[in-house]
């Protein structure tokens, strides 16, 4: 829950003249029910908003820009302190998808809530968008409602807890009432809009041959249904082919259709040489690739489109029905692994599986990982180390070759020398002793958040 800043009286009574819509009841200093919400104002930075340009602008020359970031923080804290893991979509960007949705949904009724507005005829586009994503995974209704409710929970304490910390006490009930009506309004009109607007959405997806080939799809990967009918319908050979698997995810905030990542997946596939080629967009974050090759394809440099904000996992070649599963499931594998140095170290482009199995492997539990990297590392492991890690981490490389490690980093061979010497102190022992686990955790530690502050 956040902290709300009460602010000094001559600023009440600056931003105090609230809008001239809505009711005129008194409130103490001349204000409507819902002028107190211009003061309300984020605990700790927000950061950029999720949603449109066009909604924070549209709320900032409303209410000013202080209470929009409250706006923000709030959905970020929702976001962040709840599990819903079912409406998050998979990649780096999933979460923010969520949150745009959230905050547009809260902007929204922070409008209402200081012109005692009424509920909008339709949802906020950002909602909207990440209904059609939710259409798209097949994630049911009644499952979408009930996480509905729960984040509007959520979000009903943070506008009371505000109400109560800005509102002198003479008019606190009647400011609290007048926020209950509001959300309730809003609560019931956003579940009543969000079951038409799924049925709708659902109606049309259903009808599409991107459902039909989705299906297919899900089927074959989970050993369903008749190969040879998949084949013809999905008009890609399956069991006479090496198969080559891509993932490919949004690395930033979508502001696209699902079209663009098909782009960019036909450009990597036409690039190799593929003869056939099979695309499935999952939602606008995350689609799925395969390119068939007539005999096993060599190892080739996929070089993405100018400009293509996307992490691609990419699999190795595997022949047949169980190779189509397979190249897949290395993918997901290649794409979570680019995911982690996306949040890490900003980021994307392209990871081959073959480079990252033991990597993703170990992060297949974020948090045993974390705790690992924490105990392997120990006071190497901080924010000061991290020159440190990547000199030692090139030197094991090298084979524990410091002239060599000195190339690949461009500095003296004494400064590596004198590096992993200091590395040894913060590790207690030499970085020759179990260099595997050692290894490990510095690539790790690449990925992965200050080991410091992740692990429970």
């Amino acid at each position: 829950m956040f902290m709300f800043i009460r602010a000094p009286a001559s600023r009440l009574a600056r931003t105090g003249a609230g809008s001239s819509q809505g009711p005129r009841r008194e409130a103490g200093l001349g204000e409507h029910l819902g002028a107190w919400v211009r003061r309300l104002r984020p605990a700790v930075d927000p950061g950029e908003p999720a949603s449109t340009p066009e909604t924070t602008r549209r709320a900032i020359d409303q209410v000013g820009e202080e209470p929009v970031a409250w706006a923000v923080a709030a959905a970020a804290d929702i976001v962040h302190g709840s599990a819903f893991p079912d409406l998050v979509g998979a990649g780096p960007q999933g979460p923010q998808v969520l949150r745009s949705s959230i905050e547009s949904i809260i902007i929204t009724t922070l409008l209402a809530i200081e012109t005692d507005g009424h509920p909008p005829a339709h949802i906020p586009p950002e909602a909207d968008a990440q209904l059609v994503d939710l259409v798209r995974r097949r994630v049911p209704l009644d499952l979408l409602l009930t996480h509905q409710r729960r984040i509007h929970s959520q979000l009903a304490d943070h506008f009371m807890g505000g109400c109560r910390s800005l509102v002198p006490l003479p008019e606190l009930a009647a400011s609290l009432e007048h926020v209950s009506r509001v959300l309730f309004e809003f609560a019931d009109a956003f579940a009543t809009i969000t079951a038409e607007s799924y049925a709708a959405e659902n109606e049309r997806f259903m009808k599409s041959t991107a459902a039909a080939r989705y299906e297919t799809v899900l089927a074959l990967l989970a050993g369903e249904g008749s190969v040879d009918s998949a084949s013809r319908q999905l008009a890609y050979p399956l069991t006479n082919a090496y198969h080559i698997g891509l993932v490919l995810h949004s690395a930033t905030l979508p502001r696209h259709t699902v079209d663009d990542l098909e782009h960019v997946a036909r450009s990597l596939l036409r690039g190799i040489g593929a003869n056939a080629q099979l695309l499935v967009p999952v939602d606008r974050t995350e689609a799925w690739a395969w390119g068939a090759f007539r005999a096993r394809p060599p190892r080739e440099e996929l070089q993405l489109p100018d400009g293509s904000d996307v992490i691609v996992g990419v699999a190795s070649p595997h022949r047949g029905v169980d190779g189509f599963r397979t190249t897949h499931d290395e993918a997901l594998d290649a794409t979570r692994v680019g995911a982690f140095g996306v949040q890490s170290m900003g980021y994307a482009g392209v990871v081959r599986y073959d480079e990252v199995r033991l990597l993703s492997l170990l992060i297949a539990d974020p948090d045993k990982a974390a705790r690992f990297v924490r105990d392997e590392l120990g006071a190497l492991g901080g924010h000061a180390g991290s020159v440190l890690r990547q000199t030692v981490l090139t030197y094991l490389d090298c084979q524990g070759s410091p002239q060599e490690a000195a190339k690949k980093l461009q500095v003296a061979k004494n400064t590596v020398i004198y590096r992993v010497k200091r590395a040894e102190e913060l590790l207690g022992r030499s970085v020759r002793d179990s260099q595997l686990e050692l290894h490990a955790a510095l690539r790790l530690a690449e990925l992965l958040p200050d080991p410091r502050e992740t692990g429970h």
